[in-house]
């Protein structure tokens, strides 16, 4: 009788302890549970993974853009990643048809979103002589990682002048604001996407002030950044280009493409 009064003591201490165990797994479930809520601050709507593949660039992409317009050359992006101490860098390339130098920007990946860091303009002459401009970058929020579904204003602002022509100044004020889900289709395969809607002024100084301002669209497609955009100059002229492919492969090799 002791013996079978052992067994079952035995028995219900094992279902206490298997209470306990699942107790504890049910509490760890809903602390992570609760952990994720907060990676997205004030109900925000995480949008991160619609980015350029930023952990997936340390070799180097390049992203073949083409217009609408068939007159116009197409151009390229190449991006690449770099780690710094504790901080992810994505440096891109802007290149012309001919794979010249035309933009060069460095942005700093944050967790609330990139931030330009360093942001240079080459602008080439009739001879082929090239004038850079170093952008001096008031508010540098390029891509946010959440965003509000109605409202909240992201601004990138920057003003310079190309050091052959220091009489013209130039300031760029870009706001964007999220524009809601939507699709991409990319090389046969629909791709869920985003819209930004941006607003962009464009102050040129000199003896007086000429200001352009115009709206874009931009569509981000997940796993593959910016794939669309549209400028609306006025009534009758816009710029529409697109992503077309996307090549591997590292230009920084090249101290011609270096930042």
């Amino acid at each position: 009788m002791r013996h079978i009064v052992l067994e079952i003591n035995f028995f219900y201490r094992k279902l206490d302890l298997m209470s306990a165990s699942r107790l504890w797994l049910w509490i760890i479930f809903v602390i992570l549970v609760m952990v994720g809520c907060k990676q997205t601050p004030n109900n925000q709507i995480n949008i991160e993974s619609y980015y350029f593949p930023i952990h997936n660039l340390d070799g180097g992409m390049m992203f073949v853009y083409k217009y609408k317009n068939a007159t116009m050359p197409e151009f390229y992006w190449h991006l690449q990643t770099q780690k710094q101490q504790d901080s992810l860098y994505l440096n891109i390339v802007e290149l012309r048809e001919d794979f010249s130098v035309q933009q060069k920007l460095t942005e700093q990946i944050l967790p609330s979103g990139s931030k330009v860091v360093n942001y240079q303009i080459m602008d080439m002459d009739s001879t082929g002589q090239v004038d850079t401009a170093t952008l001096d970058i008031e508010s540098g929020v390029s891509y946010p990682f959440y965003v509000e579904d109605n409202g909240g204003v992201y601004i990138f602002q920057a003003k310079w002048f190309f050091p052959k022509n220091p009489e013209f100044k130039y300031t760029l004020v870009r706001n964007r604001r999220y524009g809601g889900p939507t699709t991409f289709r990319f090389k046969g395969k629909e791709i869920p996407a985003i819209k930004m809607n941006v607003k962009e002024l464009i102050v040129t100084e000199s003896d007086g002030w000429q200001e352009l301002e115009f709206n874009k669209t931009e569509i981000y497609a997940k796993g593959l950044g910016l794939v669309f955009s549209k400028s609306i100059l006025n009534d009758s002229l816009s710029l529409e280009y697109q992503l077309e492919d996307t090549l591997a492969g590292s230009l920084l090799l090249s101290p011609e493409y270096s930042n």
